[in-house]
């Protein structure tokens, strides 16, 4: 993508810097998921030893300290700008904290960095998005707002080091590469591209490019810069359905509000996920059962279902209402599969949970013209549901580009692992760079005269203090899958 876009001058930020640095090949790590290659590039380290191994990870289960936490305990100012697997917040002495997409909930360290900044909250979000159109939206506004937040707040904090990253092109790229490049598919592998978003994936690469040309320019002119990507894009073997919903509106027409009644929409992504809140028993159980209702009734105009509805009971059940042994046993074993497939334990802060599977042939023959009957009332199959689809994948080369402080210019692409990242980013931090790093700081990319004025220095890892570990309340998995399912990772 980034050689023709080059060679148009397309990306003339991105040329800047490879002009007066260095480019190259990044090799990543096992397994090629987001959270585990930029854990690796953060901490210097492999999964094996960093402990990040699915998206359910989060701060508190790294076993390595990040390389901005060793900057911070060197005395330096850092903020990180939703660099992922940063939820609950670990606090940076003198910086910031603001975790990624991956959160949560909504808390930073400190508390207040927008308004201490005097810029507004702006965060990377997809949730309760169900359209193509608005995960379009939702990235390019990415790209065009970020980087003002960002100089904001490295400029409010002074930052001597920081990270901020860009979801904008990963995003698009799993949901568009057939719209952009319909060569790479066979006749019938994913629908017919549209021609509203032909030129998706090159808009993102130019809008990143605008971004990074307004931080670069934002920064004191002796800055270094890396740019860096956890992987590569590619088209994916086979084109993936995934359904999305849009419940609330039929739900009002049925009576029922999550506003006002006893029960919350978790998920409208790949599941419509409905959690009943504790509370009475015989109340909640009338509610459970007119939302089963609401879910059956959901058909196609000739009715066929057009969700397979799963309850799991959270609450103890009072006696003479306890559930057969079939029943439990089929909650067991969905409550297994959740586990097991997806790492998720349903909580049991909950009276019970729906989850609605779509059933494939039916919303396939609805979609997107057709009508479907819920509560009783036909309408537009697309008031209720959202067919989406993801046709890029994941290709194992990354890319670097770095230039600025004491790096020279080097004409020729290299090879550079993730794990190099870390001492490199510590070294032009002007940081010692702990020994406990198994990555190779690229001497051959800094200036001699840097080297000779600033000769590498190694501390021992273990002299250096643990920032305290962060914390934050226990807070189900389920409440990830939506926007996992968003961004094209869960089925």
């Amino acid at each position: 993508m980034i050689d023709p876009l080059l060679a148009e001058g397309k990306l003339p930020n991105l040329a800047a810097l490879i002009e007066r640095g260095v480019a190259a090949e990044l090799e990543t790590v096992e397994p090629v998921i987001s959270p585990v290659v930029w854990t690796s590039m953060a901490t210097g380290q492999l999964p094996a030893v960093h402990g990040v191994r699915d998206f359910f990870a989060d701060a508190r289960t790294i076993a390595a300290p990040t390389i901005f936490e060793r900057l911070a305990v060197q005395g330096l100012r850092v903020g990180t700008y939703e660099w992922l697997v940063t939820w609950p917040p670990r606090a940076l002495p003198g910086g910031f904290v603001i975790p990624d997409w991956l959160r949560r909930d909504l808390r930073m360290a400190p508390a207040d960095p927008f308004e201490r900044t005097g810029t507004s909250d702006y965060r990377y979000s997809v949730r309760g998005v169900v359209s193509r159109s608005g995960f379009h939206k939702v990235a390019f506004r990415e790209l065009s707002q970020k980087a003002a937040h960002w100089n904001a707040l490295a400029r409010g904090f002074d930052l001597e080091a920081g990270a901020v990253s860009f979801y904008a092109i990963d995003a698009l790229s799993h949901r568009f590469w057939a719209d952009s490049f319909p060569a790479e598919f066979d006749a019938g592998e994913a629908p017919a591209a549209e021609p509203a978003y032909a030129g998706t994936i090159p808009a993102a690469y130019t809008g990143f490019d605008r971004a990074l040309g307004e931080i670069v320019a934002a920064l004191p002119k002796d800055s270094a810069v890396i740019v860096a990507s956890d992987h590569g894009f590619e088209a994916r073997d086979d084109w993936e359905r995934v359904w999305a919903f849009a419940l609330e509106g039929a739900l009002a027409e049925a009576g029922l509000a999550p506003s006002r009644d006893a029960f919350a929409l978790e998920g409208q992504f790949g599941f419509a996920t409905l959690r009943v809140r504790q509370g009475p028993f015989a109340e909640r159980e009338a509610l459970l059962e007119k939302l089963i209702g609401f879910l059956t009734s959901a058909t196609t105009e000739d009715g066929q279902p057009l969700f397979d509805v799963v309850r799991l009971d959270a609450a103890a059940r009072p006696p003479g209402h306890e559930r057969g042994l079939l029943d439990r046993a089929a909650q067991w074993w969905w409550r297994g599969v959740a586990r097991f497939a997806f790492s998720v334990e349903f909580s049991e802060d909950a009276h019970a949970w729906l989850i609605a599977r779509p059933m494939d042939d039916a919303l396939e023959s609805v979609w997107p013209d057709g009508q479907v009957r819920i509560a009783g009332r036909l309408r537009p199959a697309r008031e209720v549901l959202f067919g989406d689809g993801f046709s890029g994948g994941h290709d194992p080369v990354a890319v670097f580009v770095a230039a600025g402080g004491s790096l020279r210019h080097e004409a020729a692409r290299g090879r550079l692992s993730v794990l190099d990242v870390a001492p490199l980013y510590a070294y032009l931090a002007g940081a010692a760079i702990p020994d406990d790093l198994p990555g190779t700081l690229p001497i051959h990319w800094i200036e001699p005269a840097a080297l000779a004025q600033q000769p590498p220095r190694r501390v021992p890892a273990g002299s250096l203090a643990r920032l305290p570990a962060p914390v934050a309340p226990a807070i189900p998995d389920s409440t990830l899958l939506e926007q996992l399912r968003a961004m094209g990772y869960v089925e």
